[in-house]
């Protein structure tokens, strides 16, 4: 198991919970994107690299009846919570054309699935977290049929600083200097990182051997309640570096981010972000 696969087991509960709704609906355009090589089809075949808590592989078989859609994901924890989701919320019909598939994006061929075999491909926010997107790229373009699609968004180059974000580094690190601590290194493994521009994520779809490429920077926004901006960095994104402190050290640091909240401006939490989306497609001799 990878650090990065642990890591998602581990919080697969709080991502539903605290970030699965906040990536959703720039998720869901990538839906769009495929449209009209997946709607008209008569049977088309989709792969969700990457699927989380299961929002687009869902939503996908929801939109497109004749879909089958397969569900591929790193995370044995992830996968459960894809599962339950599906199993409560999507109509028998529905459930019965989604595969939850355990497997890495760069390998899709080992978690079952043929070459050439997929009509489009859609990923969302995972390509940044990949030790080698170029190898996660090129083994998606090769479970695409000729002719096939890979949609996908990614986060951009770091936009601003956030100032929910800043007020949990700042008492992280005072609290740990009054303690006689060092800041814990992020946990989740190596990863490829942002992509920095669209004409950057065109050229990556190049080299991957992917055609007929497309890139375009959408704008990412989201309003954050307090409540729910405090359970989203201490219940899951930055919940590893907490759950290494000491007790007492860790319930002062959350006390003195409790505090921070308080004090900002409610303009403070909405959060701006720049992305970057792209597609290509498999050119006819692979």
């Amino acid at each position: 198991m990878t650090e990065m696969s642990a890591r998602y087991d581990l919080r697969a509960r709080s991502y539903e919970r605290c970030w699965a709704p906040v990536l959703a609906p720039a998720a869901i355009e990538l839906l769009d994107v495929v449209e009209p090589l997946v709607g008209p089809a008569r049977a088309p075949r989709i792969l969700d690299a990457g699927t989380g808590s299961g929002t687009l592989a869902l939503a996908a078989a929801r939109r497109w009846p004749r879909a089958e859609v397969a569900a591929l994901d790193v995370s044995p924890g992830m996968l459960a919570i894809a599962r339950a989701a599906a199993d409560t919320s999507l109509a028998p019909s529905e459930r019965a054309r989604l595969a939850l598939m355990h497997g890495d994006v760069a390998d899709p061929h080992a978690a079952g699935l043929a070459p050439a075999s997929i009509d489009a491909a859609v990923s969302s926010f995972v390509l940044h977290l990949v030790p080698d997107r170029a190898a996660a790229l090129e083994g998606l373009r090769r479970v695409l049929r000729p002719g096939g699609m890979l949609a996908f968004v990614v986060w951009a180059a770091e936009g601003k600083p956030w100032a929910v974000e800043h007020a949990f580094d700042m008492a992280l690190v005072e609290t740990l200097g009054r303690a006689g601590l060092a800041v814990p290194p992020p946990a989740g493994g190596s990863r490829s990182g942002p992509i920095g521009s669209a004409a950057a994520a065109r050229a990556e779809l190049r080299a991957a051997g992917f055609e007929e490429v497309d890139a375009w920077e959408p704008a990412f926004h989201h309003r954050f309640g307090r409540t729910e901006a405090r359970a989203l960095f201490v219940e899951y994104d930055r919940a590893a570096e907490l759950d290494g402190l000491p007790a007492g050290v860790r319930s002062a640091v959350i006390s003195a981010f409790e505090t921070a909240l308080g004090d900002l401006p409610d303009g403070a939490f909405e959060w701006n972000a720049p992305l970057v989306a792209a597609r290509g497609f498999r050119g006819p001799d692979g």
